[in-house]
Parts: structure tokens; sequence; C-alpha cells
């Protein structure tokens, strides 16, 4: 299916499948993580079909998600990312995989990755990741930082999310996944490039 075609079918998907608040916030990510691609030389619809899917399965009941990211384990590293709360990244990319016969890894190895992220992911997983915690309908970022945020090259850009993510969890009195300790940890070192 070509990507027009299939960011076409997304959106339907989107009205469908989730509520009107995290269908807009999908949408959100869609038009940063293309315009964050086109920035940085990959192809824009790629970022744009990685941000309207990578929520796509948040809201099915926790066992069809499951049965999902299942059937995407083992085709990309961290699809060990299967904690309650991180499921559905994988369960969407194995819904794209499994539904519309998607097979760009790329794009497959970012829906996975958006909520935690991963010492080593690729360029493109590292932007929607971004997208995915910077999109303007995030109402406890300040807008100045966004923008300076969003201004930064990619490694910068996600070192600086990861531990804003970390912080504001912390903040909360929530818990912060040891892969995203991880991915911060090797972001501080140096070592999270593949």
């Amino acid at each position: 299916m070509e990507s027009p075609d299939l960011s076409a079918r997304l959106e339907s998907l989107l009205d469908a499948m989730l509520s009107a608040p995290r269908a807009g916030h999908s949408r959100g990510v869609a038009a940063l993580a293309a315009e964050l691609c086109a920035r940085h030389g990959i192809d824009p619809q790629r970022g744009r079909i990685a941000g309207l899917a990578h929520d796509l399965c948040k809201e099915l009941p926790k066992r069809s998600q499951r049965l999902l990211a299942a059937s995407y384990a083992g085709k990309v590293e961290g699809s060990e990312l299967l904690g309650e709360k991180m499921i559905h990244g994988p369960a969407a990319a194995g819904l794209l995989a499994r539904d519309f016969g998607y097979e760009d890894a790329e794009v497959l190895e970012a829906i996975a990755l958006h909520t935690v992220g991963r010492p080593g992911m690729g360029l493109l997983a590292s932007l929607v990741y971004c997208a995915d915690k910077l999109e303007p309908g995030r109402d406890h970022i300040d807008e100045s930082w966004r923008q300076r945020i969003l201004g930064l090259d990619p490694p910068e850009m996600l070192r600086e999310t990861v531990g804003d993510v970390i912080r504001w969890l912390k903040a909360e009195g929530r818990p912060v996944a040891p892969e995203s300790e991880l991915l911060y940890n090797s972001l501080q070192t140096g070592t999270a490039s593949e």
C-alpha cells in the first residue's frame, strides 16, 4: 500500500479506534513528526505514518494489545517492551504489519518504541519519540522550552526530551521505565548511537 493511501486509512481508523482527544493527539504527533523528518532528511510521509499509528492500539483491551504485540515481537529489537503501559506501541506496529502488510522496519520501530525508547534506536524512532513527547497539545510543557528543544540537533533534542520526561514522571510520583533510564544514561555518556 502506498504511503498516502495508508495515511488516509490510518486517519479514518483514528476516529474509529480512539477517543477524540487521543485521535487529536495522534494527528498532532503525525504533523510534528512529519515536520521533524523533513527537517532532518527523512521522507515526511514516514514520520506521518508513525505519528498516526503510534497510539492506535492504546484504547484496545490489554489482551488484544498483547496478542498484536506478540505478532510483532521478534521482528525488531526492542520488542521486549511489553509492559502494560508500553504494550500499545508494539501492538500498533503489529497491527500495521498484520492488517496492512506494512514492512518499513524503521517506521515499525518508531511506532513500537515511542513510549520509552531504547539505546541505539534509529533517527526516525528518535524523532517520533520526541514528536510524541513535544506535541503542541501537551499542556504541561512550556512553549518557549518546547520551541528551543525542537530547534536542537536530533541527539540533543532526544537527550533533553528524555530528561524532561523522566523529571516530569518523578515529579508526578509515577514510575520511570527502566528502558527510559537506560536510554537517558546512554545519551549522557554518548553511547546511544547504533
